[in-house]
């Protein structure tokens, strides 16, 4: 199974399997989305991991065929998802992974914006409102769905990290446990710097989830208001 030591080969994979389904990429976003996945703040970050790494260990000339497929990503198990997508053989993306690389398309303007508000000490977000004004009744529904699912994955994350900073460094993880999944695999190899800092990013990262939600309820609640006046 790849690693974050296949990061630009994951890249490329990735970006002909969007291109696949119409998503037109460049490889540098594409190095980012990946780098996300392995838990990275950035590119830089990752690279420099891979970088630092001891070389892969020898394969076989020929491994075996799986008998489960699993995304080339995440690691998850057609069992474990609802749908896998096929790349470029033998490459697979799974709707999960596919998701969070439309949300970090689609919404990185406004996440911009956010961002940008905040900075400004402009807590009405206005800038950001404004953003989703231009938005349609029938966008924001959807909109304000992806919102609620990235803050409930960042809740989650928030959740297994904090159980990691809780365990003794000896402590085996239990098969089958959460933290041993594909998805969260990646926290047993963290420092509790590491920790810290992915704990702090997570926060980011729900709070804005939760604050695009809001204002998305906001932007319909003065539609509705104007549809009763009308």
């Amino acid at each position: 199974m790849r690693d974050f030591r296949d990061a630009k080969a994951m890249a490329h994979t990735l970006r002909d399997a969007l291109k696949a389904k119409a998503v037109e990429t460049t490889h540098s976003e594409c190095l980012e989305l990946i780098a996300k996945t392995f838990g990275c703040e950035n590119w830089n970050i990752l690279s420099a991991k891979v970088e630092g790494s001891s070389p892969r260990p020898g394969r076989q000339a020929q491994d075996p065929a799986p008998k489960t497929l699993s995304c080339s990503f995440c690691g998850k198990t057609q069992h474990q998802v609802k749908a896998l997508i096929a790349g470029p053989p033998p490459t697979f993306v799974c709707d999960e992974c596919v998701e969070v690389c439309n949300e970090v398309l689609e919404d990185g303007k406004f996440f911009d914006l956010l961002t940008a508000d905040i900075e400004r000490g402009d807590r009405s977000y206005s800038t950001a409102t404004a953003y989703l004004r231009g938005k349609s009744t029938a966008e924001l529904a959807p909109y304000m769905e992806r919102r609620r699912k990235g803050a409930e994955r960042y809740r989650l994350g928030l959740q297994q990290i904090a159980r990691k900073m809780a365990m003794r460094d000896d402590e085996p993880i239990p098969q089958g446990d959460i933290l041993a999944s594909p998805g969260f695999a990646y926290l047993r190899d963290k420092t509790r710097e590491e920790l810290v800092a992915l704990q702090q990013k997570f926060a980011r990262g729900m709070r804005g989830h939760d604050d695009a939600q809001r204002i998305a309820e906001i932007v319909l609640s003065e539609r509705r208001a104007a549809d009763a006046e009308g």
